[in-house]
């Protein structure tokens, strides 16, 4: 008998009828059951595709380190297919994220590195210091927010596993944004069948996204205390 990667159980999660919430709006609503996946979280179809990009093109390899600024899904996806793939991680993270997350690195072998969590125009901001970590070893950066290859893993695997499973007919899809990876690569895919499909960002309190798409300007309202989701900034996968 032989055990199946957890790379190969990355993706292909089943749609859930929601059905209070379709009762409620008179509409047939599904959630992707993307907490199916190994890491528990959409993030890991980024990881995969952040990994298998950089090794495609010599950037990194067997023995090598990789390293990310995240708030801790993207990191645990990294975190366990590097360790099947035997590449070192090293997590650049806030220290404001749950003990549960920077646990959860732990135990998969990350190297964990904690910063203050600051906006993202200090240079100690978690996503500038991976950067600068990356560096100053010779590991590679994985830059979730500016690495469109992030938006490309939900063109060709989330958005077409979608269209499947509703046999085309779908209204419309929503989820929240933090990347930008998720929302913008579903949406391409799945317009690319149907350009009528109507797409919609689900912000919290304290993110700057709402603003953007409704005024064209990023403004803050308050903090957010929702870990992962929300931004101040328009990333390249936007």
């Amino acid at each position: 008998m032989t055990t199946p990667s957890l790379i190969s159980k990355i993706g292909n999660t089943p749609l859930i009828y929601l059905k209070k919430a379709s009762e409620i709006s008179g509409c047939k609503i599904f959630g992707k059951a993307e907490f199916l996946n190994p890491g528990e979280s959409v993030k890991d179809r980024a990881a995969l595709y952040i990994l298998n990009d950089a090794i495609k093109n010599g950037k990194l390899k067997k023995g090598g380190t990789i390293v990310e600024g995240t708030a801790g899904n993207t990191g645990i996806g990294i975190a366990l297919i590097a360790k099947e793939l035997d590449i070192k991680t090293v997590i650049v993270i806030p220290e404001t994220q749950s003990k549960e997350k920077k646990d959860t690195l732990r135990q998969l072998g990350a190297e964990l590195i904690e910063v203050p969590a600051v906006p993202y125009d200090n240079p100690n901001n978690y996503v500038k210091y991976a950067k600068k970590v990356a560096d100053d070893i010779g590991g590679y950066w994985g830059n979730q927010f500016d690495n469109t290859i992030n938006q490309q893993a939900h063109i060709e695997t989330t958005a077409e596993e979608i269209w499947t499973q509703t046999n085309g007919e779908l209204d419309g899809f929503v989820c929240a944004s933090g990347t930008g990876g998720t929302i913008s690569g579903v949406s391409i895919g799945l317009k690319k069948h149907n350009k009528n499909i109507k797409i919609a960002v689900s912000d919290p309190h304290g993110s700057a996204l709402y603003s953007h798409f409704k005024t064209g300007k990023l403004v803050m309202n308050g903090s957010s205390i929702t870990e992962g989701i929300g931004t101040s900034r328009i990333t390249k996968n936007y």
